[in-house]
């Protein structure tokens, strides 16, 4: 998902006891952790099995893999839940793929977000930057020579052609919690993964803490055109879980019918009239279309009272989808917009 580049204040302690503790922390813990190693000593090490290795996972689309020896040179298929999961871990990977459309955004070629190339600086280390146009490029990800492919379900296609090359972790789509741990136990990096977790609830709580939206309810949805809408009502998304963190409740017609293993529901906009209970309205404009100004949507009380947060294509809402330890200020930014609303 999309969305505008927001500011958070955060209470000093907060910001120092969690960016830092983060940042810093997984790199000072990889030496006491028997994990991959960072920066420019990702690519060094015999790679040799034993020492926990070989071993076995189970990824986000069910398959065993078998990852034989401790990864070297793990490479993310994106920059999306995969290149943050690995930064986050204190990793860096020997190279990532970049999305065009991201780096129009950014203006720049070989950038991804700011939260990635700051992880990349603090980290130390420095990666391969492959442009992803409409494929993937499976030669160049051979030429880098990993050991270890992690990407999301956008490589279902060639996974077997990436199979060839090296193992292949699928992650989720939204879970930041079960990426952690699943490619923490790829990486031999677990403890390290739980303790992220642990640090990024306690972050969300004190972020959060005193901001009461007392009930309120908060219709979320995403949009690519003026057409269709999806309702964003399962707590496995990121924005549903932190605004129900903040506690508003979620418009019942999005959350009744979804489920984890379909957490956004595509409506037509002719059923825009579904959100009338929310008393506050965010929209993830993907395809900055301005679906909240036209047809049935002008009519809903959010709307028409001027509560409603539009997160057009671009850092914060792509931050928002991604939500990682690496980006989380982004994403409290704006839920604290939205409580101002009421």
């Amino acid at each position: 998902m999309t969305a505008p580049a927001l500011q958070l204040t955060f209470a000093a302690s907060v910001e120092a006891a969690t960016r830092r503790e983060f940042l810093i922390g997984s790199v000072a813990l990889a030496a006491l952790l028997a994990g991959c190693a960072t920066g420019d000593e990702q690519s060094s090490g015999d790679g040799t099995a034993g020492d926990g290795y070989p071993r076995t996972i189970v990824d986000d689309a069910g398959e065993s893999v078998v990852i034989a020896r401790r990864p070297q040179r793990v490479a993310c298929v994106a920059n999306l839940w995969d290149l943050d999961t690995v930064l986050s871990l204190g990793v860096v990977p020997v190279q990532f793929g970049v999305r065009e459309g991201f780096s129009e955004m950014i203006g720049a070629p070989d950038k991804s977000w700011e939260w990635h190339e700051k992880a990349l600086t603090e980290i130390g280390g420095t990666s391969e930057r492959i442009s992803l146009g409409d494929s993937i490029d499976v030669e160049r990800i051979a030429a880098g020579e990993p050991d270890l492919i992690i990407g999301d379900d956008g490589m279902a296609d060639l996974r077997s052609q990436l199979e060839a090359l090296a193992p292949v972790v699928q992650i989720a789509a939204f879970d930041w919690r079960r990426n952690l741990q699943m490619i923490g136990d790829a990486l031999d990096r677990r403890e390290r993964a739980d303790e992220l977790i642990a640090q990024t609830e306690a972050r969300m709580s004190a972020a959060l803490d005193g901001l009461d939206a007392g009930g309120a309810t908060v219709g979320l949805i995403a949009a690519y055109d003026t057409s269709t809408f999806y309702g964003l009502g399962h707590e496995s998304i990121p924005a549903v879980d932190l605004f129900q963190r903040a506690g508003f409740e979620t418009v019942a017609a999005l959350s009744d019918v979804a489920t984890a293993d379909a957490p956004r529901t595509e409506f037509s906009a002719e059923n825009a009239d579904i959100l009338a209970e929310a008393d506050v309205l965010v929209v993830f404009d993907f395809g900055s279309a301005g679906i909240a100004k036209t047809g049935l949507f002008t009519s809903l009380p959010s709307v028409a009272s001027g509560r409603v947060v539009v997160l057009e294509q671009g850092e914060v809402a792509q931050g928002f989808s991604t939500l990682s330890p690496l980006n989380l200020d982004l994403c409290i930014d704006v839920v604290r917009r939205a409580a101002e609303l009421l």
